[in-house]
């Protein structure tokens, strides 16, 4: 694909859409900050709120360092609310494992001498040196994958095969399920949705306030109707709110839309579980979190409920997916319920934070770098079951196309984050303006000390080390050389 032809095409895309928003949305209510690109950042992954840079993924509130966890006995579980609606299926009908498997220990650093770690940091940029440290010196807490199409051999490739947690990274499975359902039109993207319904599946404190900034920019941006004093958005916002904020109430209001049996076997279609990988459950956050802790529980038995489903029982694994499920219900369709959960929250800040950390190691969703590698490369090339349910992917995930820094280097760029306490996750594709084939690098991190978390929440080494792969490819079969030379102890 030459230059001129993607200006053309990225051209055409632009207009295309700014036409349709002016001919389907009215213009918004109140005005709010906009994101803006991070200047010493050639890819922003942030949302900009006054002069705080926040990760814009969904987290859970971080609290001082805990102390280790160790295992405790289980205890009898505080009674669920009863619901007697229409119950939502539960998580895990179709992947296994439903949970992931129980977290083995990390192995040692890799044996590298002074002289050699000396060098590794000449190369990196001082911005991405911290990822790269924490990679030598925890490798089994790491999983990267990094190549360019068509010169995978020289590609990085470490723990590629490995479990780990994917914070939001997994919601790139509903954009692609919103993606088919709209190429099918079994779904309108126009369809109008109103803000006080989105709102039900809102969780406070628990996202960083991505679903707030997402509403905000919406309403600045004029894409917030009101009929009726009833403010409303796109369902096809709804999935940019997914991405370009990771806001969790609109991925579990698309994920419930959809079904919970689609979103699985979306999973299942995109082979995220094809051997040597493997994926559990992608359950919804409302729930998840839910299970994590909740107002009808002490926080005291916190763990000790939790350590019951993450000790690989069957039985208690599918009792945790229908628990996920009937949670999430309550707290959509109870009044009661939800006002005081979130009363519960506000006072509390909601569960510890060692039960988060545990939570987020033992039971969150979890897949693999290689197998989330070779999505994204799907994605880049284009390689959905039509032209159109690429595209529509496309469109949403390539957020960051409208920074200039971004425009400097690529054509194209696409991205996912996540972050959890303990966790960080990205996910890049992009093109380079002298490259035709695209450069995939996805780093996921766990078990990150909480201090480290914190910081790394600001600084974002682990997107200034994919940034530097992605920019120069040339890093990429350095590294891997560097690294093929290296060896656990």
């Amino acid at each position: 694909m030459t230059r001129e032809y993607k200006v053309v095409f990225g051209l055409l895309c632009v207009a295309f859409w700014a036409i349709l928003s002016v001919a389907c949305h009215n213009s918004g209510i109140e005005a709010a900050v906009s994101p803006t690109s991070l200047a010493a950042a050639p890819i922003p992954t942030v949302a900009t709120v006054d002069t705080v840079a926040t990760v814009a993924t969904p987290a859970l509130i971080d609290e001082p360092a805990a102390p280790a966890i160790e295992q405790v006995e289980p205890l009898t579980p505080s009674p669920t609310p009863v619901y007697s609606g229409l119950l939502s299926p539960p998580c895990g009908l179709s992947l296994d494992p439903l949970l992931p498997p129980r977290s083995a220990a990390s192995p040692a650093g890799f044996g590298i001498s002074d002289a050699t770690r000396a060098e590794l940091q000449r190369m990196v940029p001082a911005a991405a040196w911290p990822a790269l440290q924490r990679l030598l010196d925890a490798p089994g807490t790491v999983g990267l994958v990094a190549f360019q199409v068509g010169r995978e051999a020289e590609g990085v490739y470490l723990n590629a095969d490995a479990p780990m947690p994917l914070a939001s990274v997994a919601k790139l499975i509903t954009l692609v399920a919103y993606a088919e359902a709209v190429d099918s039109e079994e779904i309108n993207p126009l369809e109008q949705v109103p803000l006080a319904e989105l709102d039900l599946y809102y969780l406070p404190n628990f996202d960083l306030g991505a679903h707030r900034r997402a509403v905000s920019e919406l309403q600045e941006r004029g894409r917030v109707a009101s009929p009726d004093d009833n403010p409303t958005v796109s369902l096809d916002d709804v999935a940019w709110m997914m991405i370009r904020h990771s806001s969790n109430a609109a991925a579990d209001y698309l994920h419930l839309r959809l079904g919970q049996a689609r979103i699985e076997e979306t999973a299942i279609a995109l082979g995220l579980n094809e051997s040597p990988h493997s994926h559990s459950a992608p359950c919804t956050f409302l729930g998840q979190f839910l299970v994590m802790g909740n107002h009808l529980r002490s926080s005291a038995d916190d763990l000790a409920f939790l350590s019951r489903f993450a000790g690989g029982d069957p039985v208690e694994s599918e009792r945790y997916g229908r628990e996920v499920a009937l949670l999430a219900d309550a707290y959509i369709n109870r009044d009661d319920f939800r006002e005081a959960e979130r009363e519960w929250r506000l006072a509390t800040r909601g569960p510890a934070i060692e039960t988060q950390r545990y939570f987020t190691g033992q039971l969150a969703t979890q897949g693999t770098a290689g197998a989330y590698a070779s999505l994204m490369a799907r994605l880049a090339q284009n390689g959905l079951g039509s032209p159109n349910s690429s595209y529509q992917v496309r469109r949403i995930l390539e957020w960051p196309n409208v920074f200039e820094a971004n425009q400097e280097l690529f054509s194209n760029v696409g991205y996912k984050n996540g972050s959890l306490p303990g966790v960080l996750t990205t996910a890049y594709y992009a093109y380079r303006w002298d490259d035709a084939a695209p450069v995939i690098v996805v780093l996921f991190y766990r078990d990150l000390p909480q201090q480290t978390y914190r910081q790394w929440r600001v600084g974002l080494p682990h997107d200034e080390l994919a940034r530097w792969l992605l920019a120069d490819p040339a890093s990429i079969s350095m590294l891997a050389t560097v690294m093929g030379e290296l060896s656990p102890p």
